[in-house]
């Protein structure tokens, strides 16, 4: 299993994916997104569309271990096994060119699924339903887009493959553009 963390205003003991989008938009996929790092799950938990709220939650999760053919990555190439299950399922070939980059991938399922000539929210939902479907639990990016082999981001499609191991309330403040804990608010929560 992998580490990861999630944060948001909001206290809750399982992932809804109908809330999907609203803190940070759909960028990466429709999904549960994640973390492997503390302090950006933090600053993502201010929501960008939302003034400053007081209260926070840093979820500490787990979810499956990455495989060659169990996930995409957002700038490289799809694994062929993974094409392959596609086009089987999908029963068409998929265009060459949208299988050089994963991001490209998964938005061209989506387009095709919906039948729609650009990215929607409904066209990444059909996206992450078919993938997963397929046996593609999720979409990875680095944190950092300078350092590749650094800390992962996640798109998990499947709310039900996030497990939930710890959940801690901190207080939160703005300093600049920049979200910050609050030095030494952070404490567990029993739900």
């Amino acid at each position: 299993m992998i580490t990861c963390y999630h944060g948001s205003p909001e206290l809750f003991n399982k992932f809804d994916l109908s809330k999907a989008g609203d803190g940070t938009g759909i960028k990466f996929g429709f999904g549960v997104y994640l973390t492997e790092s503390e302090a950006s799950a933090v600053h993502y938990s201010q929501p960008r569309n939302l003034p400053p709220v007081k209260d926070h939650y840093l979820y500490t999760v787990e979810i499956p271990e990455l495989t060659d053919d169990n996930h995409l990555v957002s700038a490289q190439p799809v694994p062929e096994s993974i094409v392959k299950r596609a086009e089987a399922k999908l029963g068409q070939a998929i265009p060459q060119k949208t299988t050089q980059l994963g991001k490209e991938f998964r938005k061209w399922i989506g387009m095709a699924l919906t039948n729609s000539k650009k990215v929607s929210l409904e066209s990444e939902k059909a996206a992450a339903a078919f993938l997963d479907n397929i046996g593609v639990f999720c979409n990875v990016w680095p944190q950092a887009q300078v350092k590749p082999d650094g800390l992962k981001n996640y798109a998990v499609f499947d709310a039900k493959k996030v497990h939930i191991l710890k959940i801690e309330h901190f207080e939160g403040k703005l300093k600049g553009e920049k979200f910050d804990m609050i030095e030494g608010s952070k404490k567990e929560v029993k739900i």
